[in-house]
C-alpha cells in the first residue's frame, strides 16, 4: 500500500498538477481575448481650453476736483526768544510764563525793577530843563550884543561872535542832547515790562521772581498760536494746479482740508494755501508750499492738543479738470499702459494721463462705458482672449 501512495502522490506531483496550471493559463488567456473581442474602443473627447477670466470695471466721463495729497509737520509762524533788552532784577513774572503756559497780546511776562530807571528819566528831565533855561540865556545876551552893536555901529554888519551865534548853536545842541537821554531813559523805563503783541504759548523758561536779568541775554522762548503753519513738500508739476494769493493778498490761496488723527478719531480742520517758499530742494527738487491753519479754525476740544511739531496730513483742492475718466492707478503697467477688454479680446492703449495721484489715474479721451481690466496676468498678449464677468464665454 505504501508503495502505491508513494507512486500515486509522485504522478500527481509531476503530471496532474502541471497539468492543471497550464490549463488554467489557457484559460485565461482565451478568456482575455474573448473580451477584448467583444469590447468598444473608447471614444476620443475634445479638450476645451477655457481663456483667463478677468476682473474688470466699466469707466465714466465725469467733472472731477483735484485733490493734491500731502503730509508735513506743524510749526508756528512766529516763533519769539525772549531776550531783555535792560538788566536788572525781576520783580513780577506771568503766573503762566512755564512751558505751555499762554498768554494775551500785550500782557506783561515780566516786569524789571524800575527804581534805577524811574530815576534816569527823573534825572534827564532836569538835564531839558536846564539846557532849555541855557538856551533862554543865550538868546537873551545875544539880543543885548545886538543892540549894543547897532548903537555903537549902526552901518556895519554885526560879527557871529558878538550875535553870540556860536553860544546859541551849542544849546539848542545841548538841548537836542538831554532830550534823547530822556528818551533813551524813558525807553529803558518801558522796556522793564517785558510783553509780547501777540497771544501764544510759552515753550520754555529759565527765570522767575528775584533773579537778576542780564541784558540782551535770552530768557525763554514763546510762539504765537494765532496762525499756524505746515510746510508740504510737492512736485513741481503740481504748482501749476495749485491758486496761491495774489500781489497783496488780494485773491485768496486754494482751500485745503487739515486732517489730524488723534485716538482713533480723524479731524478735518479747514486751510488755505499761504504761499510757496522760495527755493526749490536742490536734493528731492521738490518745492515746499506752506499752508496756513489760522487758530479761530481749531475747534476748543483741540485748542491745547494741536500744537508745533504735530504731524499732519492735508488734501489740497486743486484745479477742476472736465470731461475726464478716473480709474485707480493700479490698473496702469509698467509700459504706461492700459488693458482693455473688447469684443471678448484683450487689447493695449496708450492712455492721456492729465494728472496722477498716489491712487488715481485722472484720463482725458476715455470713452465712457469703456471695459478697464484691473486683473493682473502673468502672460498677456494684445488680441488674446479673455473671458468677463459680463462676457464668461
Amino acid at each position: 500500500m505504501s508503495n502505491r501512495s508513494s507512486k500515486l502522490r509522485a504522478s500527481y506531483r509531476w503530471v496532474i498538477q502541471p497539468l492543471l496550471v497550464v490549463m488554467i493559463l489557457l484559460f485565461g488567456f482565451f478568456g482575455a481575448m474573448g473580451l477584448s473581442m467583444f469590447n468598444e474602443e473608447p471614444k476620443a473627447t475634445e479638450r476645451k481650453i477655457y481663456a483667463p477670466l478677468v476682473k474688470t470695471l466699466s469707466s465714466k466721463i465725469e467733472d472731477r476736483t483735484l485733490l493734491i495729497q500731502g503730509n508735513g509737520t506743524l510749526v508756528p509762524r512766529v516763533r519769539v526768544n525772549i531776550i531783555p533788552q535792560v538788566g536788572g532784577r525781576v520783580v513780577r513774572a506771568h503766573p503762566e510764563l512755564r512751558a505751555g503756559g499762554r498768554f494775551k497780546a500785550d500782557e506783561v511776562l515780566l516786569e524789571i525793577e524800575r527804581i534805577d530807571y524811574e530815576l534816569a528819566v527823573t534825572r534827564n528831565k532836569a538835564e531839558v530843563a536846564a539846557a532849555k533855561k541855557k538856551f533862554e540865556v543865550e538868546t537873551a545876551q545875544a539880543t543885548v550884543s545886538q543892540q549894543e552893536w547897532f548903537t555903537l555901529h549902526p552901518k556895519e554888519k554885526i560879527p557871529p561872535i558878538v550875535a553870540r551865534q556860536p553860544q546859541i548853536a551849542e544849546a539848542r545842541a545841548n538841548i537836542k542832547a538831554a532830550e534823547a537821554k530822556l528818551q533813551q531813559a524813558s525807553l529803558d523805563l518801558k522796556r522793564t515790562r517785558i510783553r509780547m503783541p501777540f497771544a501764544g504759548r510759552v515753550v520754555q523758561s529759565s527765570v522767575d521772581v528775584g533773579e537778576v536779568m542780564v541784558a540782551n541775554q535770552p530768557v525763554g522762548v514763546v510762539f504765537s498760536d494765532e496762525i499756524l503753519e505746515i510746510p508740504i513738500p510737492l512736485e513741481l508739476d503740481d504748482l501749476a494746479l495749485i491758486q496761491t494769493p495774489g500781489h497783496n493778498n488780494k485773491t485768496d490761496g486754494s482751500e485745503v482740508i487739515i486732517k489730524i488723527s488723534m485716538a482713533g478719531t480723524t479731524y478735518r480742520l479747514p486751510g488755505k494755501v499761504d504761499r510757496i517758499e522760495s527755493e526749490i530742494d536742490s536734493l528731492s527738487r521738490m518745492v515746499r508750499v506752506v499752508i496756513k491753519l489760522e487758530s479761530e479754525d481749531i475747534p476748543a476740544p483741540l485748542k491745547n492738543k494741536v500744537i508745533p511739531g504735530l504731524f499732519v496730513d492735508v488734501e489740497i483742492k486743486a484745479k477742476q479738470l472736465s470731461d475726464i475718466t478716473v480709474i485707480p492707478k493700479s490698473t496702469l503697467r509698467g509700459d504706461n499702459t492700459l488693458w482693455i477688454a473688447e469684443d471678448g479680446r484683450l487689447r493695449f492703449i496708450k492712455p492721456d494721463i492729465v494728472y496722477q495721484s498716489d491712487s488715481e489715474l485722472y484720463i482725458k479721451g476715455l470713452n465712457s462705458g469703456t471695459t478697464v481690466i484691473t486683473s493682473q496676468l502673468e502672460v498677456v498678449t494684445d488680441g488674446m482672449q479673455i473671458r468677463t464677468q459680463n462676457n464668461p464665454l
